[in-house]
């Protein structure tokens, strides 16, 4: 076949009626969700559109697709095959419908959203607002879950997720900003203890733990559990930084980002010790829809957010 028939056939192709960017749409739902309910929901069209849709690509593609397994739908190995290139389709898209000519800070108004957990927006983004606010741009920061901001990433609710993420989805991109070392904070002057402190010291005395889901528990119990030990969590909070202030007033240890504490410590008096056990640095990132790998404003914003961390 000449070049020329080719190109002939894949132009007919894309003007054909079959071929409908609401069902690449439907598919990646679908194949995100597992779920014909979900994946309507997502799309905010009724079940039976979906149902439809997907018995308009199966017949398209001579394939399945999706096959039910107990509650959710499966994918087939073409599926799977279909699921990166469909994906790249509906990114190519959302870029080009959203393309800047360009951005120049200052000669207009502009608004973002960062979803960031208050341990990193006190350490991060402070110096991030300060340039924001030299050249008329807002920035509205939102505290949520590496869940939660995923899907508000995925949403446009936020343009941008800052944290630790240890999985993030194939169609997001991703950068370390820097790594963090956990430490052991308290008050001296309640608890009478020197740094560094022992294993023993560790467990002896209750634990006021930051968690960012909520609980009683994380990975320092199951380092302790390892070595025969326990610790008794008195109480718990998802706020970060609320913690070295509680300190001051109760006789308890915390586990805390070190960047955090070497923040708040010294100025309320506090403590900081190593962690009496081995632990591993874990990466702070930024995360994006690839959607906005083109757009000069994000890419600013991205720039600014690297630049701060690359200081801390």
């Amino acid at each position: 076949m000449s070049k020329a028939d080719a190109s002939h056939n894949v132009m007919t192709t894309i003007h054909s009626q079959q071929l409908d960017l609401n069902l690449i749409k439907m598919f990646d739902a679908l194949l995100e969700t597992r779920n014909v309910s979900r994946a309507a929901e997502r799309l905010g069209v009724s079940q039976s559109a979906v149902s439809h849709a997907l018995n308009r690509l199966r017949a398209l593609v001579g394939d399945p697709l999706f096959v039910r397994t107990g509650n959710q739908m499966e994918p087939t190995p073409r599926a799977l095959r279909m699921a990166q290139p469909l994906r790249d389709v509906l990114i190519a898209a959302a870029q080009a419908l959203s393309v800047e000519d360009g951005f120049v800070p200052g000669d207009e108004e502009r608004s973002f959203s960062i979803a960031a957990h208050d341990s990193v927006q006190a350490v991060l983004l402070a110096g991030v607002l300060e340039q924001a606010s030299q050249h008329q741009i807002s920035i509205a920061i939102l505290t949520m879950d590496p869940d939660s901001s995923l899907d508000a990433i995925d949403n446009g609710t936020v343009d941008m997720g800052i944290g630790h993420y240890p999985g993030v989805r194939r169609w997001h991109d991703c950068k370390t900003l820097y790594l963090e070392q956990l430490v052991c904070v308290f008050d001296g002057r309640r608890i009478p203890l020197v740094p560094p402190i022992s294993l023993d010291d560790y467990t002896r005395f209750p634990h006021l733990m930051p968690s960012i889901r909520g609980g009683f528990t994380s990975f320092v119990d199951d380092e302790l559990h390892a070595r025969g030990m326990r610790r008794r969590v008195a109480a718990s909070t998802t706020q970060f930084m609320a913690i070295p202030t509680m300190l001051t007033q109760s006789a308890m240890i915390s586990t805390l980002p070190g960047k955090v504490a070497a923040l708040c410590a010294p100025p309320l008096g506090l403590s900081i010790s190593p962690l009496p056990f081995p632990y591993h640095a874990f990466d702070i990132s930024m995360v994006w829809h690839r959607r906005h790998a083109a757009s000069p404003s994000h890419g600013w914003l991205r720039d600014q957010v690297a630049r701060v961390a690359a200081t801390l």
